[in-house]
């Protein structure tokens, strides 16, 4: 009997894989829009830096080969683990998570890596967004979806679908042939799926039942679509329209984010009482997502109000992501993470 013990608490110290999130790799995304944020900030107010990005840049991609590693293993080893977070509900959603990674990971090292690679990383991010978004649309439609059931990690697969035309416009800047279609047809696709997202999310929000506490975190991504469709708008079709008109469509768009972090703050004393998860990385993407659209509309207007809120939001970003970094550190030591959930 007493082997039999043993043997159990073997099997379960070595089952940690097992339950390996795929949520995990929406850190990968807080510490690359972090790195995005240095990056530009750097450019923008001239600071010297450098270092402290290099040091972002190779903490982001470690990240992401590690993530990426342990993943891949579990795929290999607990296959029926692995199927199950494919049919999840919720978990589906954060698939597309690898996808951005991806192609955020390619904008920090693009100015390090050969040509060829750059592009393998960009149509890999690319073409893994594609799939994931018609496997996410896909289980909407076949399975019966209850209301309860939805929140704004929805989004994530559409946030995702924005992302390819800024990578891919980083790529254009730097001279690579990037078809200007496939942006479009990346653009399009996220922009038609955030507004209807964004109203049935509302509504269920509402009028439905309350989120659950451990998932309180997603609503900080509702300052993520309108954030990055703004920086897709400045970055392609800069050369294309009226610079006043692009402004004034950006503006637009970074109010309703504007709008959205002031909710945000407003429930600062519900955010604080929540447990941690990993949801808690839900904070990160997305304030760095307002302060890169802040600092874009800055540097195109030299408005001091955007400066005030670019800042704001370099300060926050770095303090969301310290303080959700040591926790995920704690919770990996007492061993609170990688456990079975439901």
């Amino acid at each position: 009997m007493e082997s039999q013990n043993t043997q159990c608490q073997i099997d379960s110290k070595q089952s940690w894989l097992q339950h390996f999130p795929i949520m995990f790799f929406a850190s990968i995304m807080g510490v690359g829009g972090l790195s995005l944020v240095i990056n530009k900030s750097i450019k923008i107010f001239d600071l010297s830096l450098h270092w402290l990005f290099l040091a972002f840049v190779t903490l982001s991609a470690f990240l992401l080969c590690l993530i990426t590693l342990l993943y891949g293993l579990k795929i290999l080893k607990y296959k029926n683990a692995f199927k199950k977070e494919l049919k999840h509900p919720i978990r589906i959603n954060f698939f597309a998570a690898t996808s951005v990674s991806i192609l955020i990971v390619l904008m920090l090292l693009l100015p390090f890596i050969p040509k060829g690679f750059a592009l393998t990383l960009f149509y890999l991010g690319a073409g893994l967004q594609l799939i994931f978004s018609l496997y996410v649309v896909r289980f909407w439609f076949i399975n019966e979806m209850q209301q309860k059931m939805a929140n704004p990690a929805w989004f994530i697969p559409i946030v995702g679908n924005l992302i390819v035309p800024l990578a891919g416009m980083q790529l254009s800047i730097q001279s690579y042939i990037i078809p200007f279609e496939i942006l479009i047809f990346y653009f399009g696709m996220g922009s038609f799926f955030w507004i209807l997202l964004n109203a049935a999310l509302l509504i269920r929000l509402v009028f439905g039942e309350n989120l659950p506490q451990k998932f309180l975190p997603t609503l900080f991504i509702f300052i993520a679509p309108p954030s990055v469709f703004a920086l897709d708008i400045l970055a392609l079709f800069g050369k294309l329209a009226n610079a006043g008109v692009l402004y004034g469509i950006a503006s637009a768009s970074f109010s309703i984010a504007l709008f959205f972090m002031f909710l945000m703050v407003s429930m600062f004393g519900v955010f604080r009482s929540i447990k941690f998860a990993l949801s808690w990385w839900a904070f990160t993407f997305p304030t760095a997502a307002f302060t890169l659209c802040a600092l874009e509309l800055y540097a195109i207007s030299y408005s001091k109000f955007y400066a005030f809120l670019g800042i704001f939001g370099i300060a926050l970003t770095t303090i969301i992501v310290a303080v959700v970094s040591f926790r995920t550190l704690t919770a990996i030591k007492k061993r609170e993470i990688c456990v079975l959930e439901e």
